[in-house]
C-alpha cells in the first residue's frame, strides 16, 4: 500500500514537471543554444554553403509526417474543400526561398564570427519581424516596443566594440555582422508571411511543409549555382552529425519545446524566456568552443536579450484581417 502511494506520488510530481511551462521554454532556448554551437563547430571545416541543406534534414521529416498524421495535406490539393488558395501557398513559398538565403549567410556568419557574434546579431530578426509587420500587415508598433529596438541597438554596439578589443575567432569576424544581419531581415520578412498564410486559413503543418520543400529545394539550386554541390561529399562524419544534430535540435526539439511552452503558460513570459536563446548559446561557446566573451561583449549580449524581451512583451495583439477574401 505504501509502495502504490510513493508510486502515484512520483507520478504526479513526474506529470507536474511536463506541466511547467518555463521548463519547456527554456527547453527550446538550450535547444536552439546548443544547435548553434553544433553548426559552429561543422563550419569550422565545412562549406558554410552546405548547412543549409543538411540543416533541413530533420525538419523535412518532421513536416511529412505532420502533414500526413494530421491529414493536413489536403489543404493543398485544389479539388479538395479544404483546399487553402494558392495565394496562402504562395505566402508559404516566399519564406522558404527568402529564409534560405537567411541560412546561407547564417552559416557564413558562424564560420567568420562565431557564435557570440553571430547568434545576437541574428536575433534581430524579431525587431525586423515587428517592423515588415507594421508596413506589410498593418500591426501596430507599439512605444515600448521601440525602446526595446533602441536597447537592441545599443547592445549590437557594444558586443561590437567589445569583439573589437577581444580575441575574436578569426580576423575577418566584422564580416559575420552584416552577414547575420542579412539572416536576420530575411527571418523578418519570411515570419510575415507566414502569419499571412495562417491568416489565410493554412494549417501550421501545411505551413511547415511547403516552407521546408522549398527552402530544400532552394538550398539545392544555391548550391549548383555557386558550383559547390561536390561539397556536400567532402565534410567528416563528425561535421555532417554536427549539422543534422543542430537541425534536429533546432528544427524539431528547439521548436516542439516552444510551442508546448505556448500552450502552458503566457505568450508574454514564454517569449521573453526565449529571448535568452543569445545569452545561452554565448555562454555554452564559451564554456565548449574557447570562444572568448569579455566582460563587454556579455554586458552587449544581456542588452540585446532584453531588447528582443521588450519588443516580445509588448507586441500588441494580433488584429485578425480577412485575407481569405482577397
Amino acid at each position: 500500500m505504501v509502495g502504490e502511494q510513493k508510486a502515484a506520488t512520483v507520478e504526479i510530481k513526474e506529470k507536474s514537471l511536463t506541466e511547467i511551462g518555463e521548463l519547456w521554454a527554456l527547453g527550446g532556448v538550450l535547444g536552439y543554444a546548443t544547435a548553434n554551437v553544433l553548426e559552429r563547430t561543422a563550419v569550422i571545416n565545412a562549406d558554410p554553403l552546405i548547412g543549409p541543406l543538411i540543416r533541413g534534414i530533420p525538419s523535412l521529416i518532421l513536416a511529412v509526417v505532420l502533414l500526413i498524421t494530421r491529414q493536413t495535406y489536403r489543404q493543398l490539393q485544389p479539388g479538395s474543400k479544404h483546399y487553402v488558395g494558392r495565394r496562402a501557398i504562395v505566402a508559404f513559398i516566399i519564406p522558404g526561398v527568402v529564409s534560405t538565403a537567411g541560412l546561407f549567410t547564417y552559416f557564413m556568419a558562424l564560420q567568420k564570427g562565431g557564435v557570440a557574434i553571430t547568434i545576437p546579431v541574428q536575433q534581430s530578426f524579431i525587431v525586423w519581424g515587428a517592423l515588415f509587420s507594421w508596413l506589410y500587415l498593418g500591426e501596430r508598433f507599439t512605444s515600448q516596443s521601440l525602446m526595446g529596438v533602441s536597447l537592441l541597438v545599443a547592445g549590437l554596439v557594444v558586443l561590437g566594440l567589445g569583439q573589437w578589443r577581444g580575441i575574436p575567432v578569426s580576423s575577418e569576424w566584422y564580416y559575420a555582422i552584416p552577414l547575420a544581419l542579412f539572416t536576420a531581415i530575411a527571418f523578418g520578412i519570411s515570419g510575415v508571411f507566414w502569419r499571412e498564410g495562417q491568416l489565410r486559413g493554412a494549417d501550421q503543418s501545411t505551413g511547415i511543409f511547403v516552407q521546408i520543400v522549398t527552402s530544400e529545394i532552394t538550398a539545392f539550386v544555391g548550391l549548383s549555382l555557386f558550383g559547390r554541390v561536390q561539397s556536400l561529399v567532402e565534410p567528416s562524419a563528425r561535421d555532417l552529425a554536427a549539422l543534422v544534430a543542430g537541425g534536429v535540435l533546432s528544427g524539431v526539439v528547439g521548436l516542439y519545446c516552444m510551442f508546448t511552452s505556448l500552450k502552458l503558460m503566457s505568450v508574454t513570459r514564454a517569449f521573453a524566456l526565449s529571448s535568452l536563446t543569445p545569452l545561452a548559446a554565448a555562454i555554452l561557446a564559451f564554456f565548449f568552443l574557447r570562444e572568448h566573451v569579455n566582460w563587454q561583449m556579455m554586458i552587449g549580449i544581456v542588452m540585446v536579450c532584453l531588447g528582443v524581451a521588450l519588443v516580445q512583451i509588448f507586441k500588441p495583439t494580433e488584429q485578425e484581417k480577412d485575407w481569405k477574401s482577397e
